[in-house]
């Protein structure tokens, strides 16, 4: 699902605002045998539209300090490529872009283009050809358009009851869009579609103006800017919870569409959802039979770049930190302490 531009509390920054200074981050790096790293963004603002998203300054404060401090910005490609001839990666930084909305071509290509800073976005091929508009989507509008005080949600056999004030709806909303992400694509389908009915919103077509995906045409223009494109499936469905051939689609027609638009699509592929159980063997075997080079998920972690080279899972697993507007944050990251501290947190669990 679309994340908004997601802020760091003051007092972690404040903690975190020692890997600024120099040569901290670069030891920990040393220590935590961190050499690449790769950002995973969504949205960005478009305020007359009421689309939130990652702060501009922010990211160009945060490109402006990675460029000064000679960080390798390189594109997920290059990334993926040097894995797979074993060429040394160091202070190696790629950042992707999830889904393909309009916004990624007319406000986040410019910025990353100001840094001559690749980016690849992962586009739902369905999403930009106009034959569908992303689910989640779907229920914000529901969810902002009805009238009714209380909604009656069903998702297979359970069914949500959900009262609705200003200060609870959006909360509302945000719940069942992560149930549904963790139902069945049929009863998650199913579901969107009844609740449209039950909060007496049409649902259009076509996406309103700030749920609308970039173009085709615009995907091109930005190949000629530094951006590039890979395959993220047809309809953003969870694949794990898709049937083999709906699985198998996806992922096939995904990058064949893709191919036929792009001058230079990423042979790298990306899971909606990007949890580890999100997809499995089934989507791993598809990806390899496409000759693709491999996959990345939404779930954060180190890379290993010798494990990358062998002929395991690991190339079809490679992790991915959200990217928040924080410096901080990013260093944190980048130096791989973040990693540190989720297997700290996972041994204490």
């Amino acid at each position: 699902m679309a994340e908004s531009g997601l802020q760091v509390p003051f007092l972690k920054r404040m903690l975190l605002k020692p890997l600024l200074v120099p040569g901290i981050a670069g030891a920990l790096s040393a220590v935590t045998d961190t050499r690449a790293t790769i950002f995973m963004l969504h949205r960005f603002p478009v305020p007359e539209l009421g689309v939130a998203g990652h702060d501009l300054a922010a990211l160009r404060r945060n490109l402006a300090y990675l460029r000064k401090q000679r960080y390798d910005l390189i594109s997920l490609e290059e990334m993926f490529r040097r894995f797979r001839e074993g060429t040394p990666l160091k202070r190696a930084i790629a950042f992707t872009i999830d889904d393909g909305y309009f916004d990624h071509a007319r406000i986040g290509g410019p910025v990353f283009a100001e840094f001559d800073c690749p980016a690849t976005t992962f586009v739902t091929t369905g999403f930009l050809d106009g034959k569908i508009w992303l689910w989640w989507d779907k229920l914000t509008t529901i969810f902002e358009g009805t009238r009714r005080r209380e909604l009656r949600a069903r998702i297979g056999g359970e069914v949500k009851v959900y009262r609705l004030d200003p200060e609870t709806r959006a909360a509302a909303c945000v719940d069942l869009q992560l149930l549904c992400q963790d139902a069945s694509e049929a009863d998650r389908l199913a579901c969107v579609e009844e609740l449209g009915r039950e909060a007496d919103v049409e649902v259009p077509a076509s996406p309103p103006p700030r749920f609308a995906p970039l173009s085709w045409d615009e995907a091109r223009q930005l190949e000629k800017g530094g951006m590039s494109f890979g395959p993220h499936t047809v309809t953003h469905p969870v694949l794990s919870s898709a049937p083999d051939s709906q699985a198998e689609f996806e992922i096939v027609e995904s990058w064949k569409r893709l191919s036929a638009e792009v001058s230079r699509p990423v042979p790298v592929f990306c899971y909606p959802a990007g949890r580890m159980g999100d997809f499995g063997e089934r989507e791993i075997s598809v990806i390899r039979q496409l000759g693709l080079w491999g996959a990345v998920i939404g779930r954060p972690g180190r890379i290993a770049p010798a494990a990358l080279r062998d002929s395991g899972p690991a190339p079809f697993r490679v992790p991915r930190f959200g990217y928040l507007d924080s410096l901080p944050h990013l260093m944190q990251c980048i130096c791989g302490l973040e990693t540190l501290k989720a297997r700290f947190r996972e041994v204490v669990a």
